[in-house]
C-alpha cells in the first residue's frame, strides 16, 4: 500500500526502491552537460599548479560540497587551493564581487562553485574580466541567461541528458570528482584506489537528505550509501558530535539527519560562521574537530 501511494506499481521498480544498488542506479558523470570540459580545465590546473578558488555555499548542501571537494585534493596530495564560505548575512547568498577580488589578490586562476552560481550572470562575468576562469557546478533551476562560465555542470540546464535532474549540489560536485577519477589521464598521474570516492559518500548523503531532494533514483542510492558510510565514517567532527548528541554512530538514521545534525550544521550560518561547520566536517585533528562540533551544538 505505501508504495502503491507512492506510484510504485511494477514489482521491478519496487524492488529498486526497496534495495537501492550502487552498481546499478549510479549513472555515467559524463553524461552531464559540459562535463568533459570542466575535466580537462581542472587537469590543466593541476598540470602547471594553478591555484584553485572553491566557492560554496553556506548550507548543509553547499558545506558538504566543500568538504568533499577539499578531501579530494587532499587525497591526491594538491594544496594550492581555497575554500570560500560567504557569510549568509554580510555577504548573502552567491557569488560577490568581494570574493572574486579575494580570488583574484591570492593568485586564484580557476574558480569552482558549489551549490550555487547558475544565478550570477554578472559576477561570473565579473570574474572573467580579471581573467579567472569559472566552472558553476549547481543544482537550482536555471534561469533564461546563463553566465558566460567556462563549463556549467546542472542536470536542470537545458540540454543536459543526464537521467537524475534532482541531485543536491554535493551531488553534482561528486559527479565531478567522479569523472575526474575516470579520466586516463588522470589516473595515469595520480594514485587514488578505485571506489575510493565511496568515502565521500557520507557527505553526498548528508547533504541529499539535508537538501530535502527527492529521494527516488540515484538521490535514493546516494542517500542510503551516504547512511552506510556515515554509520563508519573516520570523521572525528562527525564522530565527537554523535556522542554529544548522545546518537550511537553505527545506527544512523535519516531522522537523525534531518532533525539533530542539519540543524547544528546550519546554525553555523545562521548564528555564527559557516566555516565553523565546514572546520568540523573536514578537521582531521581530533581536538579542534571536536571543540567545533561542541562550539556548534
Amino acid at each position: 500500500e505505501l508504495l502503491f501511494t507512492r506510484g510504485i506499481t511494477k514489482q521491478s521498480d519496487a524492488e529498486i526502491f526497496i534495495a537501492p544498488d550502487f552498481s546499478r542506479d549510479i549513472h555515467d558523470p559524463y553524461l552531464l552537460k559540459d562535463m568533459n570540459k570542466a575535466v580537462e580545465r581542472i587537469l590543466r590546473a593541476f598540470e602547471v599548479r594553478e591555484r584553485i578558488g572553491v566557492f560554496s555555499d553556506y548550507d548543509a548542501d553547499g558545506i558538504p560540497g566543500a568538504v568533499v571537494i577539499s578531501d579530494f585534493f587532499k587525497k591526491i596530495g594538491y594544496e594550492n587551493y581555497e575554500i570560500y564560505i560567504p557569510h549568509r548575512n554580510d555577504e548573502g547568498y552567491g557569488m560577490s564581487h568581494d570574493a572574486t577580488d579575494l580570488f583574484k589578490k591570492n593568485g586564484v586562476t580557476l574558480v569552482i562553485t558549489i551549490d550555487c552560481g547558475i544565478a550570477d550572470v554578472g559576477e561570473v562575468e565579473y570574474a572573467n574580466s580579471l581573467q579567472l576562469d569559472v566552472i558553476v557546478t549547481d543544482h537550482h533551476v536555471p534561469h533564461e541567461v546563463l553566465p558566460h562560465a567556462f563549463a556549467i555542470i546542472n542536470p536542470k540546464q537545458q540540454g543536459c541528458e543526464y537521467p537524475e535532474k534532482m541531485l543536491c549540489g554535493s551531488g553534482v560536485i561528486w559527479k565531478v570528482i567522479c569523472a575526474l577519477l575516470q579520466n586516463e589521464e588522470f589516473k595515469k598521474k595520480y594514485s587514488v584506489v578505485p571506489g575510493w570516492e565511496k568515502w565521500l559518500l557520507d557527505m553526498v548523503g548528508l547533504a541529499t537528505l539535508s537538501d530535502m531532494v527527492p529521494l527516488r533514483g540515484e538521490n535514493r542510492t546516494l542517500a542510503s550509501y551516504g547512511l552506510y558510510v556515515m554509520r563508519k565514517s573516520p570523521r572525528p567532527g562527525l564522530q565527537k558530535l554523535c556522542a554529544i548528541l548522545k546518537m550511537n554512530q553505527a545506527h544512523l538514521s535519516e531522522e537523525d539527519i534531518g532533525f539533530m545534525i542539519t540543524p547544528r550544521i546550519n546554525a553555523a550560518s545562521r548564528m555564527g560562521v559557516p566555516r565553523d561547520a565546514f572546520v568540523m566536517l573536514s578537521e582531521t585533528d581530533p581536538i579542534a574537530a571536536g571543540a567545533m562540533a561542541e562550539h556548534l551544538n
